[in-house]
Formats: C-alpha cells, structure tokens, sequence
C-alpha cells in the first residue's frame, strides 16, 4: 500500500512521509542509541531503566531480531519492484531541484533505502541501468561528497554499481574516477566506514583498463599511496581492509604499462618496500605483504630469464607433417587457476587469463591424402597439400571421419580374435557394438555394395608390410614377432618391439635397464643413466608427513626475492651449469641435420655414481649438477649465494612456455649444512608446494649402505611470484613463480637425485614389461608390440594381457578393456599407478586369473613419450 502510494502521490509531503517510513523500516538508525540497564525493584520483578531519561521502558527487540526484521522487509520489497519504485521515485525528486526542505529530505530517504536493497538486490546494477539511473546517482554523489550525512549511503550505492562491468563503463566515462579523488581527498586519512567503502569502489573500478589510465591521469595513484603510507596508525580488521582494497587497485595498475610507471618511481617503491620491513610478524599480515611484493615486482623493471628465448630441444615439424597421414591434436592447455588473496604468504592475484600461441609454428596447411597411399603404392599425390587453413581445422580430425581403407589397418592389433573376416563376424554378431566406427564402416559399406567377392589389399605400416584377405581367409597376418595365440604354451608371451630386440643375455634389471636405454632416441644427447633408475625407482613405501609451512622462512624468502628485485648488483650470478652451452657444444661436434635425435647405440650408456663416492672429498665450494640422463630437466643453475642457488628449467619442445617438472643430479654438497634451491621459472599460479607436497630425493649413499629408495625432502618450502617476467610479448606484464625448498644432504661427498615427483622413465617401463614377459604364469596371454612410432622414432607400446584361447573359454567371448596412462609427461604418479595395474594383472593369483579369463585388456601404458624421454 505504502508503494502504491508513494507511486501515484504528487503531494511532496506525503511522499516525504512514506519515504521516511520505509527508512525507518529498512535502516539501521546512525549514532549511539541510548543506553538502558535492567534493574530489580522492591517487589522483585525487573525494570527498564534508561540512563538518559530514567523512566521506565518497554524492552526492545533484540538486535539479532531487529536485523532479521529488516532484512525480511528489503527481501520483501525487492519482491514487490521496490526497488524499481524507488529509482523513479529518486529520478523525479532529483529533476525537481527546486529547494524545497521537503524534497531534500526524501532525497536523503530514498538514498538510504536504496543503500539498504542495493546489496541485497541481485538485479539492482541492471535495474539502476535500465531506468537510465547510473548518471543520475553520480550527479547525486558529486553534490553531496561532502555531506557527512549522505556520504556514506551513496558510497554504498555506487559500491555496488561498481561489481557490475556494464555500468563500471558508464560511470567511467561519466568521469567518477574525478569525483572519487575529490571524495577521498575530502575523507582524509581518518580510518572509517567511508574510507574503506571509498577505497573499496575503487579497486572494483581499477579491474577496467581504461579506469586504470584515468586513475594514473587524475593522480588518484598517489593519493592511494599516500593512504597506505598510514597504514601503521590504523588499527583492527579497518587497517587490514583498507590496505588490502589499496593493493589490490595498485595490482590492477600494474596491468597497464602507464600504471607500472606510475608506481615504478624511487618514493613509491620506498613507500611498499618500508611496509615490508615495518610489516609485523602476525599471520594476518601474511596476505598483505605477498601483495605488496607482487606491486613491486611487478612494476620495476622487467628482468627477464638468463636464457635464450628458444631452447635448445626443438623439432622441425614441417617435414613430419608432410611426408605423413598421422593427425594429432595440438592444444594449448594452460591452466591459469584464480589465486588466493590472502590466507597465505604466497597468495597472489593472477591477472591474465589462459593465452593461446604456438612457437615456431606460423600456420599448417590441410592435409588430403589419395587412397593409393593406403594401398601401398608408391605414387606421388598431386592434390596432397591443399589450401592453408586454421591450425585446429588440420591437425583435429574427427575419428568417424577417418579414410575406411585407413580403418582396416587396425585389426591387426585384435589378431588374438583371429582374421580380418572374422573380426567383422564377431562385430555383427555382438549385440553391444551398436554405434561402434567398426559398425558405421560395415553399414557404409553394405549400403555401397561396392565390396568385391575376393579383395586382396596390402598395406605398409610402421611394423612392415602386412598381406590380408578380406574375404573368406582364415589366415592371420604374420608380422615379425608375431605369433597365433593357441599355438603352444611357449608362445604365450612375445615382443615385436624392436628395443627390445637381443635383451635375453641380460639377466639383471640394471644391465637391462641401461641396454634399452642406450637405445632410447632423445633430443639432447644424454651423457648417463640415472642412478635411481637403473636400481628400479622405488620409494621407501612409508607413509610420510605433509610439509608444515613455516611462515617465518617464507617470508624471509619473500622479502629476499623483493631485495634482490631492487639491488641486484647485491647478489652473486655464477653460472654453475648450462645445458644450452653444453648441448651446442655437442651439436657441433656432430652433423648436423634438420631433425635433432640422438641415439646411444653405440655408446652404451652406464652410471658410475658408486666409484664416485668412494673418491676423496674435494670440499667444492660449489654443488655440481647434471640433468642429460633420461627424464632430466634442469637448463641452467646460478649460484647467488654461499649456499643458494637459482634453477631455471628447460620448457616443453618447440614452445617457450610449460615449465613444472624437474629431475636433476647434485653432487659435492657436505652433510650438515643447508643448501637452498629456487626454481624460478614456474608458470602455474599455484602449487601442491603450497599444500603439504615435498620434492623427492635419492641418495646414492644410502642405497650402498642398504637404505634405497626415494624420500620425501626438504624443509622451508613454499611458492611465490619473482620479479622474472615473461619474455613473449603477450605475456609482458606476467611474472614467473619460484618453488624454493632447504635441503640438508645425509652425506658429504655424495650423489643425490632431486626431482618434483617419484620419476618413472620410459626405459623403466620398457624394462619392466621385459621381465613380465619372461615370467608369465601358467596360461597367461601377453603381447607387445608398436602402435606406432613417435616424432623422434620411439616406439609406443601396446599391450595384449588375456588367458589363451580354450575350447571352453574363446577369446571371442570376452570383453575388451582398454587403459591408457601418461598423457602428460610430469604427471609420473599416472605411471606408477599403470605399473601397479600390470603388475597385477600379470599376477600369479586367482583374481588375476579370473580377470585374465574374462577379458581382453588392451594397453598403452605411456602415451607421451617423447615428453617422457625429454623431461617435459
């Protein structure tokens, strides 16, 4: 009723009324109400007494009640379009502007209601912009700043215009960054609820660009400064709010190149480093000083990594793309995750979100293909390349459009279900196929009736030339190092890889080990084979404790990686290891070719780690490192201090960009003594490093004592933004993020492994499917073979794991279950869990057995090889 009213009242007293009414119910009164104190008379029973007046009084609501009433009227009024009454009410009352008391009194009352619904109206940003109200609440704000009386409802208001982007732009060009410098110079310094709304408004603006220029234009930068440079006489959770808004608008700054040079200047910086000295040691601070370290970072001046652009590991894709029929996807993949904002001491504000760009590569053509190629012969593809297209459209084919003849070619890898005929028997006669590409290409083809009677094909693939019959022939394909399944019980398990070729002389898992891995083909020639490695990468199977983070080591490292920021010159550079010098030292003493890959075959790879720690201690005053084994990844290390050094790693082949893992040898360290270790180049906006992980070590002298395996290390760990930014032009005002960890060696003079996660090689897996193969129990069918091969000419594995073929079990009859592992090449957990699953199922037990008996499993247990074998 009151709103229908106030709607179709022209009398301005009746309205002034109802306004004042609907405050009275919606908002909180301002200033102190009176104090009363419950007293007991002579007859016992209990009186209100007010101080100010001494009467008695009936009692109030309680506060929890009277809040919960209100909240109950603004949900209910924003139910009846309140909220849209009161923006029309407030348009008109503003365009009279005739100085009338009354209309300037319900003015003041429509404010405050519509401060009281704006935070709980969901809609209230696009109801204001929808009745064409956003100009008409900033002119209200710019005549009344100085009103202590409605100062503060309109910042409320214009708070929550803020949130909304759509009308953030309308106010920016309306020019309210002006207005709010005016308003926040006439609040001062004093630490109130307006301040902290002011400053608040302010960093939601700040999250638009073209707000940013302004703020650097009108000088509002500085007086946020000047603010924060108060910041020690505010008190309570106002002084860590106040702060934490200015910091925040100061990051948003620094996304511009005219906001880092703003703040890039000798009496700003000296305003954030000062907070970082006077910060207190409190953990609520914590969230406070990461923000300032990232300000400071961030604006100075971009220091970019000690390494070329472009890494050494590179592959020429051109002619790969060319000279074959093989389509991959090619994804970037970035995950960008928001950051914290303030529960730790490494939280920080990601500003950039997930950019697209693919080194090295300028633009892919789309590939059509004759069918003669697939029928083997030899002809050369007049139409092969056509016109160039986007780089998704050629490298993403969707599998049902696949060539049908190309189809064919996978049968070879089900042979356990016999013939190429009787694959397509089977599939139509399995009720569960439905849908199948299998199926799809049987209907095509019937539907064509285009198949001859008898159609004899070859074909050529990576494993040789392959002869089948479609029609009629019972015959399997007989490749190298193939075998029928129900032959006899000694063919019950065989490879065709070819790396394993002439293993069976060799009887110990090491002298295996370094055999395959001598023939593993790698990017950059690797020197040895890692000694943790070759002994089978165990752990010590133990549970252990997360890391507990020390606040007080990470922000020393911190406030560290700030100082070094601004006084470089203060710290020690000596290049300890370079692998891009080491590797094109090797580059030029071979020949050199369009595509990088080097073999071992005929230098054999060992590891000496053993004869090494029996030397006499040389007392080195620097650590040795080394990283060209399987797996490795460390690109160059940079001592900084006695005992500090900083590790950059090597990123992912043909890119700039994907640094994570790290695998890498130390040696010359002595025992009791703390060396620390920043890897700088991390990308991913946070880390399990924040959470209780630990990196992992291998100790060489403790495997000779009887204690192998790898352990859980390292002491003061935490991640955080430097000031190293990216060298990509895209990315010019993003930082890279260091994981830093103290490790204190069991030995002197001894050959330790560090690595992000329990690693696992592809030569392990290879390894290891090598023993499984020559111990097979009774009945156990396992084949392997190449699915293909990789860029650099490794073979990717896939495993047939089943029972044989009997009368009273046919393979025909069991189920296929296919597992895949190691898409991404630093995820090794993915591995091991793989390694666990072949273990079992190639099991001397009954549940192995049964599950053996009632399916076919189809495996391919790394699929990133190449990744793998590089250390990506």
């Amino acid at each position: 009723m009151l709103l229908s009213i106030l709607e179709t009242s022209r009398d301005v007293a009746t309205s002034t009324y109802i306004t004042s009414i609907l405050r009275e119910a919606l908002c909180l009164k301002q200033g102190k109400g009176k104090k009363c104190s419950v007293t007991n008379d002579t007859s016992g029973s209990k009186k209100r007494e007010c101080k100010k007046t001494g009467k008695e009084n009936v009692p109030p609501l309680s506060k929890k009640a009277n809040n919960i009433a209100r909240q109950q009227c603004c949900q209910h009024l924003i139910s009846l379009n309140g909220t849209q009454v009161m923006l029309r009410t407030i348009i008109t009352t503003h365009g009279k502007r005739d100085g009338n008391v009354g209309t300037e009194l319900m003015l003041h009352d429509l404010v405050w209601i519509l401060a009281a619904l704006s935070p709980k109206d969901t809609k209230f940003a696009m109801k204001v912009r929808m009745l064409g109200c956003v100009r008409t609440m900033h002119l209200i704000l710019k005549g009344h700043f100085t009103d202590n009386k409605l100062i503060f409802p309109l910042l409320v208001i214009m708070k929550q215009l803020a949130k909304n982007p759509v009308t953030t732009s309308i106010l920016i060009r309306d020019g309210a960054i002006t207005t709010y410098e005016r308003v926040l110079v006439s609040l001062g310094f004093i630490p109130t609820a307006r301040l902290r709304l002011c400053l608040d408004a302010i960093d939601y603006f700040s999250k638009n660009k073209v707000c940013c220029m302004q703020i650097v234009k009108t000088g509002l930068c500085s007086v946020l400064l000047r603010v924060f440079d108060r910041w020690d006489r505010y008190e309570g959770r106002m002084r860590l709010k106040i702060c934490a808004h200015i910091l925040q608008t100061l990051q948003h700054l620094c996304n511009i190149k005219a906001g880092r040079r703003s703040l890039c200047t000798k009496k700003h910086v000296q305003t954030l480093h000062r907070f970082c000295s006077q910060c207190p040691d409190e953990p609520e601070f914590d969230g406070l000083l990461a923000r300032v370290c990232s300000v400071i970072t961030l604006c100075l001046r971009h220091q970019a990594l000690p390494v070329p652009v472009t890494s050494p590991a590179t592959f020429n894709l051109n002619p790969i793309l060319k000279g074959t029929n093989t389509s991959w996807p090619c994804h970037d993949d970035e995950e960008e995750a928001a950051n914290s904002d303030s529960k730790t001491v490494n939280s920080d504000l990601d500003e950039d979100g997930p950019d697209i760009d693919i080194e090295g590569i300028d633009e892919f053509p789309d590939v059509e293909y004759d069918e003669n190629e697939v029928k083997g012969e030899n002809e050369d593809a007049k139409n092969q390349m056509k016109s160039a297209d986007s780089l998704q459209t050629a490298m993403w084919i969707n599998p049902n459009e696949r060539d049908l003849e190309d189809l064919k070619k996978y049968f070879i890898f089900f042979k356990e279900f016999g013939s190429y005929n009787r694959q397509v028997k089977l599939v139509k006669s399995r009720s569960n196929s439905r849908g199948s590409i299998l199926e799809d290409f049987l209907v095509t083809q019937a539907a064509n009736k285009n198949v001859p009677s008898s159609l004899n094909l070859s074909f050529t693939t990576n494993l040789g030339s392959v002869e089948y019959d479609m029609m009629g022939s019972s015959q399997t394909p007989m490749l190298p190092g193939y075998h029928r399944i129900h032959e006899s019980a000694s063919t019950t398990s065989c490879s065709s890889l070819k790396i394993h070729k002439d293993i069976s002389r060799y009887t110990s898992f090491s002298s295996v080990y370094c055999t395959i891995a001598s023939r593993v083909k790698s990017i950059i020639p690797f020197v040895k084979v890692a000694y943790p490695d070759m002994m089978g990468g165990q752990g010590y199977n133990q549970p252990e404790p997360l890391n507990k983070m020390e606040r007080t080591a990470c922000r020393n490292k911190l406030l560290s990686c700030v100082d070094r920021a601004i006084n470089p010159e203060a710290y020690m550079n000596e290049v300890v290891y370079d692998l891009d010098a080491l590797s094109s030292l090797t580059t030029t003493n071979n020949d050199s070719t369009s595509q990088k890959s080097f073999s071992s075959d005929c230098l054999f790879l060992t590891n000496a780690d053993e004869q090494e720690i029996t030397k006499v201690n040389s007392f080195s005053s620097r650590l040795s490192f080394e990283s060209r084994f399987e797996s490795g990844n460390l690109r160059k290390v940079m001592q900084t201090g006695p005992r500090e050094y900083e590790l950059i790693l090597m990123p992912d082949v043909n890119s700039i960009k994907r640094h994570q893992w790290f695998y890498f040898e130390v040696r010359n360290m002595q025992q009791g003594r703390s060396y620390i270790f920043n890897i700088v180049n991390c990308e991913k906006s946070d880390s399990q490093f924040n959470f209780g992980m630990k990196p992992v070590m291998y100790s060489v002298k403790e495997a000779v004592l009887g204690r192998p395996g790898w352990i859980r290390a390292g002491t003061d760990i935490c991640y955080y933004r430097n000031s190293y930014h990216y060298a990509n032009q895209k990315n010019h005002n993003k930082c890279y993020l260091t994981v830093t960890f103290n490790i204190e060696f069991p030995h002197t003079n001894d050959v330790c492994y560090l690595a992000y996660h329990f690693p696992f090689t592809y030569s392990m897996m290879l390894t290891r499917i090598w023993h499984w193969s020559s111990q097979l129990p009774l009945n156990t069918y396992l084949r392997v073979e190449a699915l293909c091969y990789s860029i650099n000419g490794n073979e990717v594995p896939v495993l047939t794991v089943s029972a044989e073929d009997t009368p009273s079990n046919p393979v025909v009859d069991r189920e296929i279950i296919f597992l895949t592992a190691r898409v991404h090449p630093g995820e090794s957990n993915a591995s091991w869990v793989m390694d666990g699953t072949l273990g079992y199922l190639l099991s001397d037990t009954t549940a192995a057995a049964a599950l053996r008996a009632k399916y076919v499993f189809k495996i391919v247990p790394m699929l990133n090889v190449e990744g793998v074998i590089n250390g990506w």
